[in-house]
This record gives C-alpha cells, sequence and structure tokens, in this order.
C-alpha cells in the first residue's frame, strides 16, 4: 500500500494523497447529512479531535445549519462537488460548474471557500486537474480507504482501518446515509484505539 502510493504522488504530484505530518488526518466525504453529521460531530468533540469534511453542494443548500455547525466547531471545509456524480469524461465547463457552484454555495453559507477538492469516488482525469488547479484548490485523495459505506460489520471496517495507519495517512469516512446507523459503533472505537496507540490527530496541511 505505501509503495503505491508513492507511485501514485509521483505520477500525480499535483495529488494529495498522504502528507509528512507527524499523526492521522481524518475525512469525512459526502455531507451534511441530518444524522451521521450531527453523529460525527458528537464523537468528535468529545476527544477533541478535529477533521476535514468534504461537503456536497446540494447537500448543504439541504442542510445549511448543519454545514455552519462543522464550521462552528472548528473543523475543515472541503468541496466534494455539486452533485456527486463522477467526473470522468466530462466537458470541462460542466467540471468547473460542479466545483464553482459549491464554493459559492460555501462561501454564502459558512462565509468562506473550501480548503481543497475531493472528487466524487476519487476519480479523475486531466480536464478535472486542470479545472481544480484552475480553481486555486487542491486535489485530495487519501491513502486508507475505510469503505464504511459498504455492506460489513463494524470489525470488518476496524480491520480495514488499523491495519493500514501510519503517520501521514489521510484516512476516508463518509457521514451519508449508508453509514448513518452504524457509524457511532465502529467511529469511536477506531479512534479510541488510535489515541490508545498514541497517534495524534490533524486537519490537513493546507
Amino acid at each position: 500500500m505505501i509503495c503505491n502510493i508513492e507511485i501514485l504522488q509521483k505520477l500525480f504530484p499535483s495529488v494529495l494523497f498522504s502528507t509528512n505530518y507527524r499523526g492521522i488526518h481524518l475525512t469525512f466525504d459526502d455531507g451534511p447529512h441530518p444524522i451521521a453529521t450531527p453523529q460525527t460531530l458528537e464523537i468528535l468533540r468529545k476527544r477533541d479531535i478535529h477533521a476535514t469534511f468534504f461537503l456536497l453542494g446540494k447537500n448543504v443548500e439541504r442542510h445549511p445549519e448543519i454545514a455552519q455547525k462543522i464550521n462552528a466547531e472548528g473543523h475543515q471545509i472541503g468541496n466534494h462537488s455539486y452533485s456527486h456524480n463522477t467526473m470522468f469524461f466530462k466537458k470541462k465547463s460542466w467540471v468547473q460548474k460542479e466545483i464553482q457552484q459549491t464554493e459559492e454555495i460555501l462561501e454564502s453559507t459558512v462565509g468562506k471557500h473550501s480548503c481543497g477538492f475531493r472528487p466524487p469516488y476519487g476519480y479523475f482525469d486531466f480536464t478535472t486537474l486542470k479545472v481544480i488547479a484552475e480553481s486555486g484548490l487542491k486535489c485530495i485523495l487519501w491513502s486508507a480507504d475505510s469503505k464504511d459505506w459498504k455492506s460489513g460489520t463494524s470489525a470488518s471496517i476496524e480491520h480495514r482501518v488499523l491495519r493500514r495507519m501510519q503517520n501521514g495517512s489521510i484516512l476516508l469516512f463518509h457521514n451519508n446515509q449508508h453509514t448513518e446507523d452504524r457509524l457511532h459503533i465502529y467511529l469511536p472505537t477506531i479512534l479510541d484505539t488510535l489515541l490508545g496507540n498514541g497517534f495524534i490527530f490533524n486537519t490537513l496541511p493546507l
């Protein structure tokens, strides 16, 4: 896995897959969600951990008060597109609209632009990277995927995450309809295990 990340970083130097910082970078995709996001915020608040939330423009429109709460509690806010449609082989103008529309929604809702952009599903092509750069943003992916949106036990999610952790890891979770019924089970266990093993948590250095 480490070798794969190093190769990807060399192939795509403008994309952030991991960092050289001490600590782990928690990221949560697809919010705001009326159930999963407040659960996530409570779990993080109890442990004094800050994370990065990559938000969908359409969901910020639906739940602006939750987006504001994420920001008020000191978390980073990233752009995850407006619609969550894949950006593979899309026209440049379409990609621009997905990113810019969400930037405008974030600015009007929380009063600031995003810290960076994460393409839906982690899929990008050279047009996507060009538009991200022209928008003044950094493309941010991950080095460890919890795959918590898939069916499976909390134990399998915990195992998948914990075996891949090292300093500088960018860890992907989701706060959406797929995780709302079990996030409160696996997330505290994972965080407490990592804290017990001496890891610290940092927001992304952006």
